[in-house]
């Protein structure tokens, strides 16, 4: 039987992220299916390691085939472990596992050396890498945002220096070095047309990269559409995602607060799943969101859908190149459109089904909310325009006959 390594740069045990998510997803069904399967994760770094790990520990282990590393940091430039003995640890813990394939999502926390090695080391595997950001284009966390916090649309050398303070010649090299480890790999996939288009643009061959979505399993019966239903549901908003500076959590807010200045007739809600107040006050200590917003917190993945068919739409207001972010599929099954950024993946996969408005702008995203809010036959139109997501059989399909 074929022993399948799915590797991640981090655990969803541990990190709640789209990649870690799709990745532990594809591992559980292929468990379920019978396969010899293996799934091996990371924690982001010394940091969020000591909350987990006792001292000297390297891996936690959650069942004979589930494991999770101890992240020991990485150079963002480089993708290279800064102490050889580290890169020298991960590189035995994955040969040990003796995998005929090793299905990579992303290489953050895994390293770049590691897997040049782990390529010589087991030429005979079937190597495969789902790309679910720009990490090997930008180093700037791979999200092509300027530091000046511009968006940006394309890598150079030169640019790039300008952008981090580095010679040029260190963003050549850079280059050269990323197109080579991803020339390793005997499939490049990615989840969005968008992605792969920024890949062929910096250099990578058109065809080389193959698009999947990444699947999601969805049981839930999709909500009743009934005429209270719906009228109840229009008036409902909410945000679903991470406190990180890039969500646009904060547009968000400033958008209600447009809205709170001129507040519609009928009553609004709109709730924040995934973030707590406390959290978003960390990061925009400026901001003081209206009262009629609400902070829920942390949620369970498996509750996301359910809770999602509670609203009439779901905002995602981030300000960079978003991929193909796990919520828009979460709310696909969920039968709920969304309000979305005009920008990368976002606008991809919201297409036809979703409400756009130019990324960043809280004025544009407070007229779209109130341009649906208690509007029943807008939403009834855009229900019937969702198509559920790609299922893990339908992705299991497709990836099948890839790596043949």
């Amino acid at each position: 039987m074929t022993r399948i390594v799915i590797v991640s740069h981090s655990h969803p045990a541990l990190r709640y992220g789209g990649g870690e998510v799709a990745a532990y997803r594809q591992f559980q069904h292929l468990l379920a299916q019978g396969e010899d399967a293996w799934f091996v994760g990371s924690t982001i770094g010394p940091e969020d390691a000591a909350r987990f790990f006792g001292p000297g520990q390297r891996v936690l282990g959650f069942s004979d085939r589930d494991f999770c590393m101890r992240g020991m940091g990485m150079d963002s430039f480089s993708m290279e472990h800064p102490r050889i003995e580290d890169e020298d640890w991960t590189l035995d813990f994955l040969s040990s596992l003796q995998g005929d394939v090793y299905h990579f999502h992303h290489f953050w926390n895994i390293g770049a050396g590691t897997i040049r090695r782990l390529r010589g080391l087991r030429p005979e595997a079937q190597m495969i890498c789902t790309l679910h950001e720009m990490t090997a284009i930008c180093a700037n966390h791979g999200q092509m945002l300027k530091t000046s916090g511009e968006l940006c649309h394309a890598a150079s050398d030169v640019g790039c220096a300008a952008c981090l303070n580095r010679p040029p010649v260190d963003f050549a090299l850079r280059r050269a070095r990323m197109a080579e480890m991803l020339d390793l790999f005997d499939v490049l996939l990615s989840p969005s047309r968008f992605l792969a288009e920024r890949f062929e643009g910096w250099g990578i061959p058109a065809g080389r990269i193959s698009v999947i979505e990444n699947g999601l399993d969805h049981h839930d019966p999709l909500p009743e559409t009934t005429p209270e239903s719906l009228l109840h549901r229009s008036r409902r908003f909410a945000f679903f995602g991470q406190a990180t500076p890039t969500k646009g959590l904060n547009v968000l807010v400033r958008a209600a607060e447009l809205i709170e200045a001129a507040p519609p007739a009928n009553p609004i809600t709109l709730e924040v799943y995934g973030v707590t107040a406390e959290a978003f006050s960390a990061l925009w200590p400026g901001l003081k969101p209206p009262e009629w917003m609400q902070f829920r917190g942390r949620y369970r993945p498996q509750d996301c859908v359910s809770i999602m068919q509670r609203f009439g739409w779901i905002i995602i207001p981030s300000i960079w190149w978003e991929n193909s972010p796990v919520v828009i599929q979460e709310a696909r099954a969920a039968g709920t459109p969304m309000i979305a950024s005009d920008i990368g993946g976002m606008a991809e996969k919201t297409e036809g089904w979703g409400i756009q408005f130019p990324v960043g702008d809280p004025a544009a995203l407070a007229t779209a909310i109130l341009s649906v809010h208690d509007r029943p036959e807008i939403l009834a139109e855009h229900i019937a325009r969702i198509e559920p997501p790609l299922d893990m059989a339908g992705f299991n399909d497709a990836w099948t006959k890839l790596r043949v």
